[in-house]
């Protein structure tokens, strides 16, 4: 390692023994060599330091601290002022690295010094799922995206360390949905980025913070998404509140108002921003064509109805669908086939 790594990872952990071996394994065979781990032990009461101690005689670029337990907000911004490296990669102490992944995203952000933040596809996988999840790549669709949902998985990001300081940014510790929160925020200053390659397994398990908390990380994200539609200048009522809610949770209802309550808003959204300006104009249309499709397709047994009500937006219809989907669309709404899943469905993002 180099007096400065080129890369600080940081790697905040709070009784994480079950799987925290695994991950420091899968970071401390990486490809590219030259990092220091910086691993933030937040108060652990279980085997966690033990294994940290050990890892840490074996090898000399982990760094180990301990603080009282604050949270892993505050442990990771802990880390952040602590981190030497051009660029900062982020890990969870119950997922794996792709041995190639620091690699590819160093030569990635080399490439593209436009490029604050740099994330990757994931594969989830435990509690019986094995699923990928490709994220959008350009700048613009992730960027849009948010509006609805956080289009980058946090334990596969890299960014420069440079965005960090120059921009004053950290981890809200206040926010459950930390993530979402840093990344609205860092979209002010820079440009976002996804690899298209799955570096990342993503573990799931009861355990988990995500599964504990979920009730408020939802509403927490839910506050992050009425900030921004008061950029585009709306304050939206209870109602559009809970639609905007429902359709960033994939929660459809196949019921007609649904739809033209979507459609409405849809439209509303779009041209919003056609006056601000807030998120760029093709991508943002690109995206809410997608869940307009995705919307319609999961009322297929709505028959004519939906279709109808598919291209009474035809701005919408017409941006995101291609033409064979389009026409297998119609053909299930015309046997009233039940919808199993959206069909036109996007890539869905990680919860």
């Amino acid at each position: 390692m180099s007096v400065s790594p080129r890369i600080s990872c940081l790697l905040a952990v709070c009784n994480g023994e079950a799987y925290l071996a695994d991950a420091l394994r899968s970071i401390l065979s990486q490809s590219f060599r030259d990092f220091e781990l910086i691993v933030i032990d937040d108060g652990s009461t279980d085997n966690t330091t033990a294994i940290l101690e050990q890892f840490q005689r074996e090898d000399e670029r982990i760094r180990l601290c301990r603080q009282s337990h604050g949270g892993t907000a505050a442990a990771v911004n802990h880390g952040m002022s602590l981190a030497a490296g051009e660029y900062i990669a982020r890990m969870d102490a119950d997922d794996v690295c792709a041995r190639e992944r620091f690699e590819t995203q160093v030569k990635y952000l080399d490439n593209h010094p436009d490029v604050g933040i740099c994330g990757t596809w994931i594969e989830i996988f435990g509690m019986g799922r094995s699923e990928i999840v490709r994220y959008p790549c350009d700048d613009g669709t992730i960027r849009s995206r948010l509006l609805f949902e956080s289009p980058l998985a946090q334990p596969a990001v890299m960014l420069r360390r440079s965005v960090v300081t120059q921009d004053r940014l950290s981890y809200d510790t206040t926010a459950l949905a930390e993530d979402y929160d840093l990344w609205v925020r860092a979209s002010r200053h820079t440009r976002f980025a996804n690899i298209p390659a799955v570096l990342l397994r993503y573990r799931v398990h009861p355990n988990q913070i995500g599964s504990r908390l979920k009730e408020e990380q939802d509403a927490s994200a839910q506050h992050i998404r009425l900030a921004q539609l008061h950029c585009l200048g709306i304050r939206p009522s209870a109602s559009e509140a809970d639609l905007h809610n429902d359709l960033s949770r994939w929660r459809f209802k196949a019921a007609p108002e649904f739809l033209r309550a979507t459609r409405k808003w849809f439209l509303k959204l779009e041209e919003a921003n056609e006056v601000v300006q807030y998120y760029p104009q093709a991508e943002f249309r690109m995206v809410l064509s997608q869940r307009w499709a995705d919307v319609c397709a999961a009322a297929t047994a709505g028959g004519v109805r939906t279709l109808i009500e598919f291209w009474r937006a035809p701005r919408l219809a017409l941006s995101g669908v291609t033409p064979v989907r389009q026409l297998k669309f119609a053909v299930k709404c015309l046997i009233r086939k039940e919808a199993q899943a959206p069909f036109m469905k996007a890539d869905r993002v990680a919860p």
